[in-house]
């Protein structure tokens, strides 16, 4: 998605020279930019039509059509920055909206004829070699052929980081061996193994959660007779789930966190406050908020919270308001309360401002939660100092949130909410 003004004439009087919808770079400039490099070497695929050059362990596994889905792995222009260009778990929060559209926009998706999803074992070419290749714990070269000449595109949306050109493809061949860790392997090769195990071993190797995602994606993990290809889409929410299940069980057995903690960072126009409240289980309540003229929000006269909670026990149900952003946020935070090895009840606060014009993934969510609990912590007396002191920072009055959030319902501030 790209932000549209809702007066369409505004994109015709400012030509990207007045930035009249209030954001300091174009949308519509930044895409075209972004896509140059790929728009000079497509009449090259388009002639010729056969790539050859490296491909990150990656692959994209599409929804349309479920159960019969397409798929097919990634492949990028260069070897420059290649390890890090579908690893979000590694890009760095200093990295500019810029700097990560201009790194996607030089990948290419291959995707294959339909297959179905519980078709893993049958095999076709295309769905073996990307099964080998997403294994591999580091790049491989790909030597590709497709008779349809690709278009030129950029896809953004809300769930993945930006997708670049995608090439209908006819036929593939790993030209290198890959490398397959000696860990993936043996969990991949355990037939007996459910998901849900097998991707909590895989995290407690180590392995990011995006490596997993993949992993899963490709129909690699879970008992013989239930394995199937999982949409990359959902792949990345399922791995997000399960690895905080498991973090929230282990935590259920730490002591009470002792102290009112706030954490804080700020990426992308994008604030986030987490507050870790004394004296309770494990609570977790996550509010996104879109401020006036930011992207979901264009028109309102009110910003626009969505709000998520679980207790003790976990979810139930869905997180159908804020999405694939809870589970994202949510393993940040127990993340980091198993390093402390402590519980704790918390409450998220995300403000989304207009210059989160394009959405980026809910990795932005995920390491944008990280950085925030890796930065120091200011301490409070009492849940009403540490409560002031979060209102006294964000942009939404605090009373917008007590109307939402569960936690906070369940201390009455009539003084303070009157502010």
């Amino acid at each position: 998605m790209v932000q549209i003004p809702a007066n369409q004439e505004l994109c015709l009087r400012c030509k990207a020279g007045k930035f009249l919808c209030g954001l300091h770079y174009c949308p519509i400039i930044l895409k075209t930019k972004a896509l140059l490099p790929v728009r000079r070497m497509l009449p090259k695929l388009k002639s010729r039509k056969e790539y050859y050059g490296p491909s990150p362990p990656s692959l994209f596994v599409g929804r349309f059509g479920y159960p019969n889905v397409r798929l097919g792995p990634m492949a990028a222009l260069n070897w420059e920055g290649i390890h890090l260009i579908d690893e979000p778990d590694l890009w760095k929060t200093n990295m500019t909206l810029e700097d990560v559209v201009n790194l996607r926009a030089q990948m290419f998706r291959f995707m294959a004829e339909p297959v179905k999803v519980t078709d893993v074992t049958s095999s076709t070419k295309i769905l073996e070699i990307t099964q080998e290749q997403i294994q591999s714990s580091s790049p491989v070269d790909l030597e590709v052929k497709f008779s349809k000449k690709p278009r030129l595109n950029l896809n953004f949306n809300q769930f993945t980081q930006p997708m670049g050109t995608r090439i209908r493809i006819d036929s593939i061949q790993l030209t290198t061996t890959p490398k397959i860790d000696h860990q993936v392997d043996r969990v991949v090769s355990d037939s007996d193994l459910n998901a849900v195990s097998a991707v909590t071993k895989l995290y407690t190797t180590e392995a990011t959660v995006t490596q997993i995602s993949r992993i899963l994606s490709a129909g690699l993990l879970g008992l013989t007779r239930s394995r199937k290809l999982v949409p990359t889409r959902w792949s990345i929410t399922a791995v997000d789930d399960m690895t905080g299940n498991y973090l929230r069980r282990k935590i259920q057995d730490y002591p009470e966190i002792m102290d009112y903690l706030v954490f804080h960072n700020s990426y992308l126009d994008n604030d986030f406050w987490v507050l870790f409240i004394p004296g309770r289980e494990w609570h977790f309540d996550y509010h996104e908020a879109w401020k006036q003229k930011s992207a979901w929000n264009l028109t309102g006269s009110a910003p626009y919270i969505a709000t998520d909670t679980e207790g003790p026990k976990g979810r139930t149900s869905y997180a159908t308001n804020t999405v694939g952003g809870y589970y994202a946020a949510r393993l940040a935070v127990l993340e980091k309360l198993f390093q402390l090895r402590r519980k704790a009840a918390v409450i998220a606060f995300r403000e989304v401002g207009k210059g989160y014009a394009i959405p980026l993934g809910v990795w932005a969510v995920r390491e944008n939660m990280r950085q925030a609990l890796r930065n120091p912590s200011k301490k409070f007396p009492s849940l009403d100092a540490a409560l002031t002191f979060i209102h006294s920072q964000l942009t939404i009055p605090m009373k917008y949130y007590h109307q939402k959030s569960p936690l906070l319902k369940q201390k009455t501030l009539d003084v303070f909410f009157k502010k």
